[in-house]
């Protein structure tokens, strides 16, 4: 009996599951070699630039230095032929500047009229400056500075058609020194004023500095070189202050001078020296030390201005039918009074 023929069994695709391996069937395939790791970057094949040597660096440090001269020099030659090439207009009128041209700070009443004619003349300026001089305003402030009136300049301006004008800080008189031939005016520093610049009667005007035995160091326009002198000329200053609207105090306590006291050598120390005041009547106010003192035991300015102020509301005038009177304003507490020459040993005390 014939035996049936097994059905054969057709090759399907692999079938999940299926765990037969097929490497019969793959292609040979060249073995894969790997390279080994590495950190290094790739050799570049750009040549590397190389670093000057020190010859290379020399050199071209001699390049810049020459065409930095060559430049400079080039410079120089531009503006010297610019300077020929261009005409001189120094010389030409409408640049001129004469005395007429220069106008200055309005002037106080006690300066002379003819300020800028006599600086111009004192400069010697006979010649007319130019607009166009690079040193015109060097110039002109110095000509301004040296005169005795001008305490500072502070500005000068040059301006189109020719004219100058000068910014001027003025000094102020404050006081008049006597002297053995006459009045010396000074100003607050002590500072020696043209007196020709002054009538007998601006003698009233000012305080009046007795009892100075130095005479002037320096000359116009410099300090007298006395500290007594700076002290009372400091004082006048004071007293030629107004409170508020009123009249000065100079005026107010009618006063006439300042006695400035005698030094007993010249190296005495200006702090023990003290002042007096006399009034228009010959009374006499013993104002004590200077007003740059700083001794502990002196009363301020103010408040000596106080006390007079306080004696005069509470008293009246220092001067009056039964004067001269001596008014001692030092104390800490309270004035003292006494009459002068009639009766010296009589004091009233006031409070």
């Amino acid at each position: 009996m014939d035996t049936p023929a097994k059905p054969t069994r057709r090759k399907t695709a692999k079938e999940p599951g299926d765990t037969s391996t097929q490497a019969a069937h793959t292609p040979a395939t060249a073995p894969v070699t790997f390279a080994p790791a590495t950190n290094h970057a790739p050799a570049s094949t750009h040549p590397r630039p190389k670093t000057p040597d020190a010859s290379t660096r020399r050199r071209s440090r001699r390049r810049r230095i020459v065409l930095s001269g060559l430049l400079l020099a080039t410079a120089i030659a531009l503006v010297l032929l610019t300077k020929q090439l261009i005409p001189d207009l120094s010389a030409r009128p409408e640049y001129h500047v004469t005395a007429a041209q220069i106008t200055i700070t309005t002037p106080p009443r006690w300066i002379p009229a003819d300020i800028r004619e006599q600086i111009f003349k004192q400069a010697a300026h006979a010649q007319p400056l130019s607009l166009l001089d690079d040193s015109l305003s060097e110039r002109v402030a110095a000509a301004f500075h040296t005169h005795p009136w001008v305490l500072r300049v502070i500005r000068v301006q040059k301006m189109w058609p020719a004219r100058v004008h000068v910014e001027l800080e003025w000094r102020k008189p404050v006081a008049m020194v006597t002297g053995i031939d006459g009045f010396y005016p000074v100003d607050v520093n002590g500072v020696l004023l043209p007196g020709r610049d002054f009538a007998p009667a601006d003698l009233k005007r000012f305080p009046v500095i007795e009892n100075i035995s130095s005479i002037p160091l320096g000359r116009i326009g410099e300090a007298w070189g006395d500290p007594v002198v700076h002290e009372a000329a400091v004082l006048a200053a004071t007293l030629l202050e107004a409170e508020s609207d009123q009249d000065s105090w100079w005026q107010r306590f009618d006063l006439a001078a300042i006695v400035a006291p005698q030094r007993a050598s010249l190296d005495a120390p200006i702090d023990d020296l003290e002042f007096k005041l006399r009034t228009a009547a010959g009374s006499s106010v013993i104002w004590g030390r200077g007003p740059g003192s700083l001794h502990p035991a002196e009363l301020s300015t103010s408040r000596k201005l106080e006390r007079l102020v306080e004696f005069t509301e509470r008293f009246g005038p220092i001067d009056d039918a039964h004067g001269p009177w001596q008014l001692d304003i030092r104390p800490w507490q309270g004035m003292r009074r006494s009459l002068l020459a009639t009766e010296p040993n009589r004091k009233v005390q006031t409070r």
